[in-house]
């Protein structure tokens, strides 16, 4: 029997036992604190950026990995002398507070450890003999779970340091404006002794309770021999801080970007502090002359090119103003691209060989079923040089570019660019695509061209290869993962040789003027740039490349409110040459020679000459597996023996011609172009009794087959269609027919007013010499009221 019941208590001791171990080994929560943190954005090295304050209205930071030396000391030596070799608890210490409360007859020392100080600020209980116990066991099991150096970075990350300010880095923010690490005995002295009673920082009040309580403890500190007499002395002598300061606002826009999509308290960007500093100034400078025309918002990004690393990050000016959308993420929003897609067309038709750097595109007055291009100017060239074209920014050569390249081929090419935010379809943008038809961020527009000069110097470093990962979004966190692509030979977005051609024709757009004449200066950088404005003056971009970096600029207003100034150019260019002065000298990109080939191109035409062009150039060009277009331009003329009149083998003997190759443009073409090239020879008349072979009239609107509507005015009157056309011959003589209906007659500029019946229509159109051309379309009926 006896047996049976030692047994029986046996297996109850033993269940008791396992019960209480159960209950120790549980008896903490596995997350100690489930306080809310301050989310705190700190550059590459670390440095304090920005901060928001915590959920609860405290400024709290996460614990970090290591206390800082002069505060553990201090703390230590202060709160728990002996915390690195007691198990949670001092038993001296409770021996030592339990004689002095018995003694006094109240409670007077709480012989509280450091351990037992992280277990109270987790768990926030009352103060009571029992809690004290509890405290206790709870301490011990956390030197069980934490290091020693755990507890602490735990005790310094929650400790109280007066009013709304909770933990030592924040602390150290908040009364000093530097971090911990770097702060003085004096005042790693004096946060040392706040917890134990953080009302004594109050301004204006306990000051001298509080002077007296930070000496003892630098008396401790000498005493301990862990600070000398000379820094004693000092640390005596430095003064308490006065109000609290604010927390660091230097990169706000980016801490509240990072936290909205990655929810996390910490974040360490790739921003360098000094260079966000001087953007920041920089922006403000320019904020404070803009916001006089209520041009209100203003945004920068800088990235490394090399490493796709953003160096800085100015989301937008003014953020401390509650006013003119100042809280919102410029870089991040998506606004209307402008101008600023061409060069991405530009390199594509080079790739493509539909382009070559010096061809000719028509700058003509053009017209589609619900579209005519404008240039800024509202004026045309005729023809113009397609690096020419680029850096001038001219929008019809861009759109005709645009619809012989393929709006769908281009806008696949997008996403491969990183322009993803591009997202509706070809059909929803249409022609318009490359006018700013689009919207996409900042960010993702400087990443594109940020991308193209990693892929051109890729290729150029590393014996024409180029690796798969160049074409990227900008990093804007060291803690982003980066995936590594692997090397090939073929280009998979754009080729170096065309990007290089298109950086050496952005070399070309016209600087500010305070940036006449940079060539001639030492100082002066070689950069290719491209700047773009939206529809309505709501937006001005400025971006520039270099080898080493990427500078992007948007100025305008956050609200899409446009005006007069908001020019790329104008508002935005100036912004981002001034912050090119403040990044180190820059290099050039070298030539891809491995992605050109030698080419003979026509001087003329930009073309690849033909057998009649005698002006040629031998140039390096992107190298394409097809033919290139050879010179449509120059052909061979047949003239009279005195090489005046055009003749033919019909009228004029053959050995008696003179043959010659002649420049010869569209009629169209031929009409604006001659009007800026004077030494442009249009081609002689024909001699008497020789019929004109060539076409003389082209007609301009309407398109052939094009379905039209009589407009009407503002007044609500019905309106009149505007035919165009253009002769070879500037005053030559135009007589206008409509369906076998003479209509009058026009000289050197040939426009005629009509109003059509609802049906189709022919439009005949006849010269003093006898040539005419027709044209067919169809009138749809009365349209809406011109605006």
């Amino acid at each position: 029997m006896n047996k049976v019941l030692l047994k029986h208590y046996k297996k109850k001791l033993w269940a008791l036992l396992l019960s209480a171990l159960a209950a120790y080994y549980f008896c903490l929560p596995t997350t100690l604190f489930q306080t809310p943190y301050s989310s705190v954005l700190s550059d590459r090295n670390g440095e304090l950026l920005s901060a928001h304050i915590a959920d609860d209205g405290q400024w709290r930071f996460e614990a970090s990995d290591s206390v800082a030396d002069k505060f553990s000391q201090s703390i230590i030596l202060f709160e728990d002398e002996y915390f690195y070799y007691h198990p949670g608890f001092n038993p001296a210490s409770f021996a030592r507070a339990g004689y002095q409360n018995l003694r006094g007859g109240r409670i007077k020392s709480g012989a509280s450890t450091l351990s037992m100080q992280v277990i109270r600020l987790a768990f926030n209980k009352k103060r009571t003999l029992w809690n004290k116990l509890i405290e206790t066991i709870q301490a011990t099991r956390l030197e069980l779970r934490y290091s020693k150096d755990e507890i602490l970075a735990l005790y310094a990350a929650h400790a109280p340091f007066g009013g709304n300010v909770v933990g030592i880095e924040a602390a150290a923010w908040r009364y000093f404006g530097r971090s911990s690490h770097e702060l003085s005995w004096s005042e790693s002295a004096l946060l040392a002794v706040l917890p134990n009673a953080p009302a004594l920082i109050h301004p204006g009040r306990n000051r001298e309770t509080l002077l007296q309580k930070r000496n003892r403890l630098l008396n401790k500190l000498l005493n301990k021999h862990i600070i000398d007499s000379t820094e004693h002395y000092l640390a005596c002598a430095e003064p308490l801080p006065e109000k609290p300061l604010p927390l660091p606002q230097v990169a706000p826009h980016l801490l509240h970007t990072l936290h909205q999509t990655k929810a996390k308290n910490s974040y360490r960007s790739t921003l360098v502090k000094s260079q966000q500093e001087q953007a920041k100034q920089l922006v403000d400078n320019f904020y404070s002359i803009n916001r006089h025309n209520a041009i209100n918002n203003l945004a920068v990004i800088i990235i490394h090119n090399p490493s796709a690393k953003v160096l800085t990050y100015v989301g937008n000016s003014a953020f401390n103003s509650n006013e003119h959308g100042h809280d919102v993420d410029i870089i991040q929003a998506q606004r209307s691209t402008g101008s600023t897609l061409k060069p991405f067309l530009y390199a594509a038709a080079l790739d493509d060989g539909l382009l070559l750097p010096h061809m000719l595109l028509a700058d003509i007055p053009t017209y589609y079923s619900d579209f005519s291009p404008k240039n800024y100017t509202r004026q045309f060239d005729g023809a113009v040089a397609a690096h020419s074209a680029l850096s001038r920014s001219l929008n019809v050569p861009f759109v005709r570019l645009q619809n012989n390249y393929g709006t769908e081929k281009f806008h696949a090419l997008l996403p491969k660019l990183g322009l993803s935010s591009i997202s509706k379809s070809a059909s929803h943008y249409g022609l318009s695509l490359i006018l700013g038809g689009a919207e996409t961020s900042l960010y993702e527009l400087s990443s594109a061209y940020s991308s193209m000069a990693r892929s051109l110097s890729t290729y150029t470093s590393h014996s024409g290869q180029y690796i798969t990962s160049d074409y990227r979004l900008a990093q804007l966190t060291e803690e982003q993962e980066v995936k590594t692509g692997g090397y090939t030979f073929t280009p998979d977005v754009i080729s170096a040789a065309s990007v290089y051609h298109t950086f050496e024709a952005l070399t070309n757009v016209q600087r500010p003027d305070e940036e006449t004449g940079w060539e001639n200066f030492t100082s002066g950088r070689k950069i290719a740039w491209k700047t773009g404005t939206s529809f309505g003056y709501r937006d001005a971009w400025s971006i520039g490349v270099t080898p080493e970096y990427t500078v992007g600029v948007w100025v305008g207003n956050a609200s899409g409110e446009g005006r007069p100034g908001i020019i790329g150019g104008s508002a935005a260019a100036p912004v981002m040459f001034e912050l090119y002065r403040q990044l180190p000298t820059t290099s050039w990109f070298e030539q891809p020679f491995d992605d050109m080939q030698l080419t003979a191109i026509c001087q003329q035409s930009g073309y690849k000459a033909s057998q009649h062009c005698h002006d040629i150039d031998s140039l390096y060009i992107t190298a394409v597996k097809h033919d290139l277009p050879v010179c449509p331009y120059h052909r061979l003329v047949h003239l009279d023996s005195k090489g005046q009149q055009q003749v033919n083998a019909n009228c004029y003997p053959p050995h008696s011609m003179h043959h010659k190759s002649w420049f010869v443009l569209p009629p169209v073409m031929a009409w604006y172009y001659q009007s800026r090239h004077p030494l442009y020879k249009p081609l002689p008349p024909f001699k008497q009794g020789c019929k004109a072979q060539q076409q003389t009239i082209e007609i301009i609107y309407p398109q052939a087959y094009a379905q039209l509507y009589v407009p009407r005015e503002i007044d609500g009157k019905l309106g009149r269609i505007i035919c165009k056309a253009t002769h070879q011959k500037r005053s030559a003589r135009l007589y206008w027919h409509l369906d076998n209906e003479y209509l009058g007659e026009t000289i050197y500029t040939h426009q005629m007013e009509i109003a059509p019946d609802k049906g189709s229509h022919t439009l005949l159109i006849t010269d003093e010499d006898g040539n005419s051309i027709s044209r067919q379309f169809e009138c749809l009926g009365k349209g809406n009221t011109v605006h």
